[in-house]
């Protein structure tokens, strides 16, 4: 659009898209200004009578204001805007338009620098109106300084003008110690610091983060850098080595905030992980960018710059790249500061460093200096490497004093009073910055929330609260500030909806009697009716009485969540004060038994707080989870919920009518046009389908759909109805479109999510409507739009927002329904594929699936969903295979193997009942069954595997497998597999179940007793290739029987050793069908005793067997067979102990010629040793610690380092751990043996369970450092029965080490936290060691000094009371 020579006429018809194009690319103000004009739907017709008290009115700074009259006067007029001025004056600031001619004090005549280089005097004179309109002016010494300027100019011929510009740039040049003197103090740099911090605002809410890069401090500045504790802080780039030592800045820092130490080469590769791994956006990361001195360590050393340029510059840069994407940090949302304490140098790494930011951020990059001097040099260097002037983003005249106290004063304002907590005995705590920082993952409620944080006459706090009401009420999520707003004088209250009432007293009655320390109260709630609203107003009203907060981040481990919990519900109290009950609020949580497992997550970690309290006290811990649970049956789901619920639906009482009714009043007073909170008019007129409908067809009426604007409305309908909390990033929009969109419409809501904002339409039965609209009026399917967005380029390119785009796209596809999710119903596929299949059938469905495949190439979920279609659905099990088998291929892991040995599974049980129907029966078919059910337990075999060496639940998994559970379900399937195997064999005509004998026949073959050709059978065809076939297959089925008995062993093992961790119906329904095939299996295959007994008395050399066996036996009746039942021995007598002791010794010398146990008898032999020396130290039975050890350093060589049971490597760390003077480097490696082998053996099984610790780390040596639980216990012998009640509780919590009996028997060691790992450190050698306690190391990856109490379970070494040096 030019606007060269446009007309009164033609700016009449501009449309307000026009308006904004014209003022950001003609009139060249910034975009933000523009905004409001386009906000305001302003069009030519209305722009015409702007005056410019009208664009003040609309917040609008002075300066803009004016360049837009001055040059929308010179269009009315025909006229092209031409300025007065040389060009270079447009680049002008206002700090350069005011500095040149500004008047000294007490000085009556300017003093101004003529061509020649003299300073002359020049009489004062009024400002000529004709030329400079005083209006267009920001101040009045800038009408006086500029009219000088221009009266100056006329007054210079051309010749005097161009030697004027020479002497000017001469001037600049030289930089001669003459010229200096002409540098005068820049004035009033404290607006210009609040200015570049808030972006010409007010309040520093402007940038969402703040980078700071700083160099060596000293001691003195420390009480003046108070400030960084306001900012919001990503991350700071300390180049002052000893800035985490004692009066160092980082050190200071963390006395009110928490801040996690880190070094560059952390910030790489993948940000997703970087960002969970560093607790970015949750805590400030310090990142030590040249040494760290504190460490006392190699990787500590500060570098000389030579040295730092070619170690740790490609880090930094690295470093810097990741900072400044724009998945990580939005571009102009975020200033990077760089904060100068000290001199530079020419060779200097901050140097470097800002030259990294500013090939990324070259406009978003600000300098505070401590000295002029410092600034000076600092300019110099950027200005002859970058040629860029830094003057005008620059602070340098402000001392650290005055830096500190104009940030402080910016807005918003802590709370004078600090955030407050309820406490008992109707007490208040205070809640300090630094706790709370370090509770990332909830959102906490104080009793003063929201309360003189702005002034609230202010139009700042009014203009605040129209944009928080606007948003919410047009669809945005609620905010505390909404609640806070309707208790203000002459507001309405909070609309309170028809069940507030009953769920306060729900609540409320939890505290009267409680019979749990965590109560789950479920609020089911159709999605869009107004649910988590509900729980918040509740939350909000009981703030007072409650410590209430929001779990804002459900990706954490639950049992991260529960320490977190615990921690809020004791700030503020002593061991013996009463806890404040917890209110936390879960929202929406994708699975029931994620919220069941929180539950007992803080129940375990609540009850470990109970030492020494009365029942009495102990009631009064209590966090009551109030879940908030979107469905689409919530009065079903609350019917057969069995905890204590309620409900709520898109149903409104009259009464609640009446209230929305009452609002509308309200908000037509205070907002315009509030017809278009289209979320609260839903609401208001009962979710009448008519109105969302009316409203969807008055969108879509004009809409051209074949513009990009139309298929973006597509894309946003199809995810909003589909994908809850869905949304698609403004950058990504913008690409779509290819322009920067600076609005979208008032039919849309954009959100603030996650750091950058996203659009989404604003109601999901509004993206609902829009699909129905589409199908009914323009012939538009789902299957349409999507296949259309699978085949978009823009949105499957690389990053961070656009991979949460994918992830949304990738659950629409795979997600299925359950109904006991709240969902309609259980669904095998996606809604949307569930409803493409009845409208269209299999070809759509595979074209989807093909196209997402190809899109999703690194996502195995794709290929296997559509494998499960093929063989659930279609019956179609060789494309099956094949789509199960490209899911593997991608990544293997136990879900996609297991996928295979269902197709298999599926397959094998389809041609049963197949054949069901054949007559005569074909030999043939028993073949193709062999050869499916072979492969089938092949894949269920490495499934488990997988599941086995598994360290995380793979988020691939099937939504419909608990992933808590899941890791035995390869198990499942070759038991289910095999006993269709056992099945298919006693249907055979020699093998019939119904005659007792041929069952016989079949256990007898089936135990490698007789051969298939001794059988008695008929003599005829049919038998003889059954026969054939039975004998090609002879190997596997001949090992059928010992492969299941294994896992029913196993699982056995499972159920009997490992605590249950309540994980719902998934599991119940596992153990109960196990039972089930048990008993099948029995039935099928089991010998009688009389067998067994003739099998015994069959073998060689009777006698010594005899002997081993007795001896066995009495192991055996001891429970003394197995390292576990050895170490159970330690609560026992030596006597016992002792004769457990010779049994092993004689089976060590006799079986091991005989017996492929000689390694177990070895380890339990020398794990007896170790027992009998604690119970009876001077038992002549006991070996010495040497003869012990090279006992068992011959084992340890006979099995190497990836042996599959844990035992040998436990005793490794019983008797080789390190002592003080000596380094074994051996013992790192025998630690990570034992945690890989328990991984494979049972740590799957440990989910939600811990391990126990038998012996602790002493300070004596040998065998005696070794210190069991029970003589730590004895410390406590002489205490009364009612305290010594609690001393499981002490053990529970870790403060049992606090005593300081228990602290002179055991030895502390030192250590360190690095990359999130704990270490036990030896000189050089570290061993990893895992923190024993809920809660023990500091998420965020913060490199730390520490010491500890070690513990030696069977998972690996333990530390307690972890103390951060």
């Amino acid at each position: 659009m030019s606007h060269s020579m446009v007309s009164a006429t033609q700016i009449k018809k501009w449309t307000r898209e026009e308006v904004h194009q014209w003022l950001t690319t003609q009139v060249n103000i910034h975009h933000i200004y523009a905004d409001k004009l386009l906000e305001e739907e302003v069009s030519g017709e209305d722009l015409e009578y702007f005056q410019k008290k009208d664009l003040l009115d609309l917040n609008i700074k002075h300066g803009p204001a004016v360049k837009i009259v001055s040059m929308l006067e010179d269009l009315k007029s025909g006229l092209q805007h031409k300025s007065q001025f040389p060009a270079y004056i447009k680049k002008w600031t206002q700090e350069q338009t005011v500095s040149p001619m500004k008047t000294e004090a007490n000085t009556e005549e300017p003093r101004i620098v003529e061509p020649s280089g003299k300073t002359v005097t020049r009489k004062k004179e009024e400002p000529k109106p004709q030329a400079m309109g005083a209006e267009m002016l920001p101040s009045k010494v800038g009408v006086v300084s500029l009219t000088l300027l221009q009266n100056t100019l006329d007054d210079l011929q051309q010749d005097e003008f161009k030697r004027f510009k020479s002497c000017l740039k001469d001037f600049k040049l030289n930089g001669s110690q003459d010229g200096k003197k002409y540098l005068r103090r820049e004035t009033n740099q404290g607006n210009k610091l609040k200015n570049l911090l808030t972006y010409g605002g007010n309040m520093m809410d402007y940038y969402d983060r703040f980078v700071i890069v700083m160099n060596k401090s000293r001691a003195e500045q420390l009480e003046y850098l108070q400030f960084l504790t306001k900012l919001k802080l990503f991350c700071v780039l300390d180049f002052d080595p000893d800035s985490a030592a004692p009066g160092g800045v980082c050190s200071s820092y963390r006395e009110s905030r928490v801040a996690n130490l880190h070094l560059p080469a952390q910030f790489q590769p993948d940000p997703s992980v970087v960002i969970k791994n560093l607790n970015l956006y949750k805590q400030t990361s310090w990142v030590f960018c040249n040494g760290r001195h504190d460490l006392e360590s190699e990787s500590g050393r500060q570098l000389d710059y030579k040295d730092w340029f070619k170690e740790k510059r490609k880090e930094i840069e690295h470093m810097v790249s990741f900072i400044c994407k724009p998945e990580v940090l939005p571009n102009g949302r975020t200033l990077v500061i760089f904060l100068l304490l000290s001199p530079v140098t020419d060779r200097d790494p901050i140097f470097d460093t800002f030259l990294a930011f500013y090939s990324h951020v070259e406009e978003s990059i600000v300098s505070i200096c401590e000295s002029r001097s410092t600034f000076e040099k600092w300019k110099d260097l950027i200005q002859e490497k970058c040629e860029y002037d830094i003057n005008t983003q620059s602070i340098y005249e402000l001392t650290l004093s005055e830096v500190n106290g104009t940030i402080m004063s910016l807005g918003p304002h802590n709370q004078p009073s600090g955030r407050l907590l309820p406490s008992s005995d109707s007490s208040t705590v205070v809640l300090q910055q630094k706790d709370e920082d370090r509770l990332t993952a909830l959102d906490i409620l104080c009793q003063n929330q929201c309360e003189k944080v702005y002034e609230e006459n202010s139009t700042e706090f009014q203009d605040f609260k129209i944009k928080v009401e606007k948003e919410f009420y047009r669809g945005g999520k609620v905010q505390w500030w909404n609640f806070y707003f309707c208790e203000k004088r002459k507001a309405k209250p909070f609309i309170r909806r028809d069940k507030y009432d009953n769920l306060i007293k729900i609540v409320k009655c939890q505290t009267k009697d409680p019979k749990t320390t965590c109560v789950l109260l479920n609020l089911f709630h159709h999605p869009g009716c107004g649910g988590t609203t509900l729980a918040m107003h509740v939350m909000w009203d009981l703030r007072r009485e409650f410590r209430c907060a929001v779990l804002k981040d459900n990706t954490l481990p639950k049992s991260e969540v529960a320490f977190q919990v615990k921690k809020l519900m004791r700030l503020g109290k002593s061991d013996k004060s009463q806890n404040t009950p917890v209110l936390l609020l879960v929202d929406d949580s994708k699975e029931a038994e994620n919220t069941q497992t929180l539950q007992d997550c803080i129940r375990k970690i609540v009850e470990e707080d109970y030492t020494g309290r009365t029942v009495e006290d102990s009631s009064n811990s209590q966090v009551i989870i109030l879940s908030c649970v979107r469905s689409h049956n919530p009065k079903v789901q609350y019917k057969h919920c069995a905890t204590e619920s309620q409900y709520i639906s898109a149903i409104l009482t009259k009464k609640e009518q009446d209230d929305f009714e009452e609002k509308l009043v309200e908000l037509k007073e205070s907002h315009e046009k509030p017809e278009n909170f289209y979320s609260f008019m839903i609401m208001k007129s009962n979710f009448d389908k008519k109105y969302i409908a009316d409203v969807v067809s008055h969108t879509l009426k004009d809409l051209d759909m074949s513009t990009k604007k139309a298929q973006l409305l597509f894309y946003f309908a199809l995810l909003n109805s589909y994908v809850a909390e869905s949304d698609i990033s403004v950058s990504l929009c913008e690409d779509f479109f290819g322009m920067k969109m600076a609005y979208w419409g008032e039919d849309n809501f954009v959100d603030e999510r996650g750091g950058y904002k996203a659009i989404s339409i604003l109601h999901r039965d509004i993206a609902s409507a829009c699909l129905e609209e589409l199908h009914k009026s323009h012939r538009i399917n789902e299957s349409e739009i999507t296949i259309n967005m699978l085949h978009c380029d823009l949105f499957f390119k690389i990053g961070v927002v656009k991979d949460a785009l994918m992830l949304s796209i990738e659950r629409m596809l795979i997600k299925r329904q359950r109904r006991k999710d709240g969902d309609e119903k259980d669904t095998q596929f996606s809604p949307l594929i569930e409803k493409i299949h009845l409208q269209e059938g299999r070809d759509k469905i595979q074209d989807i699936f093909v196209k997402a495949s190809s899109r999703f190439f690194t996502s195995a979920s794709i290929p296997q969903a559509l494998a499960r279609y093929l063989y659930l659905n279609q019956r179609d099990f060789p494309q099956a295979l094949n789509w199960a088998e490209n899911a593997k291929r991608i990544t293997e892991n136990p879900y996609t193997v297991d996928t295979i040995g269902q197709v298999y599974k599926s397959y094998l049980k389809h041609n049963i009942q197949n054949e069901k129907q054949k007559t005569p029966r074909n030999p043939g078919d028993l073949d193709t069954n062999l050869k499916l059910a072979k492969n089938a337990i092949k894949a269920f075999q490495r499934a488990q595997e997988l599941a086995m060496n598994e360290d995380q639940p793979d988020e691939e998994a099937d939504d419909n497998l608990s992933k808590s559970s899941y890791n035995i379900f390869g198990y499942v399937g070759e038991i289910e597999t095999v006993l269709t195997v056992f099945e298919i064999l006693s249907k055979l005509p020699f093998f019939e179940e119904a005659d007792p004998v041929k069952q016989k026949y079949m256990q007898s073959f089936l135990n490698g007793k007789m051969s298939i050709n001794s059988i008695p059978k008929n003599d005829n065809e049919i038998n003889s290739k059954y026969v054939d076939i039975i004998q090609e297959h002879k190997s596997f089925l001949l090992n059928l029987k010992a492969q299941v008995k294994n896992v029913f062993e196993f699982l056995n093992d499972y159920y009997t050793y490992m605590k249950g961790n309540d994980a719902g119906d998934f599991e119940t329904r596992n153990r109960t069908k196990i039972s089930e095939h048990f008993k099948t299996y029995i039935t099928l295959v089991c010998s009688s005793p009389e067998e067994i007994s003739r099998e015994q008395t069959s073998k060689p050399k009777l006698r010594l067997n005899m002997d081993i066996e007795k001896c066995r036996k009495l192991l055996e009746e001891k429970n003394a067979d197995t390292f576990a039942g050895v170490l159970h021995y330690l609560d026992k007598t030596a006597e016992e102990m002792e004769e457990i002791l010779e049994c092993y010794k004689f089976l060590q010398q006799h079986c091991e010629q005989i017996t492929k146990e000689k390694n177990k008898d070895k380890n339990n032999f020398i794990l007896a040793n170790i027992i009998l020396s604690i119970l009876k130290p001077n038992s002549k039975h006991v070996k010495s610690h040497k003869e012990l050890t090279d006992l068992l350093m011959l084992t340890l060589q006979d099995i190497g380092v990836q042996h599959p049971l844990p035992e040998p490597y436990y005793l490794a760390l019983l008797l080789l751990w390190p002592s003080s003077n000596a380094e074994d480097t051996d013992i790192r490696t025998y630690v990570n043996s034992l945690r890989n082998s328990f991984r494979r053996k049972l740590s799957k099984f440990m989910r939600m369970r811990n391990t126990i610790t038998h012996f602790y780390l002493g300070q004596r040596k040998g065998l005696e450092r070794l210190v069991p639980k029970a003589k730590l216990d004895e410390c406590f012998a002489h205490v009364a029965r009612k305290a010594r009640t609690n001393l499981a509780q002490l053990w529970r919590s870790g403060d049992i080490f606090k005593d300081k009996k228990i602290i002179d028997r055991l030895c502390r060691v030192n250590g360190t936290i690095e990359e999130g790992e704990l270490y036990a450190n030896y000189g050089k050698l570290k061993i990893p060691v895992r923190p024993a306690y809920l809660g023990g190391i500091n998420s965020g990856f913060s490199t730390e000094k520490v010491s500890f109490f070690v513990g030696f379970a069977i998972d690996g070494p333990l530390a307690y009371d972890i103390k951060y040096e």
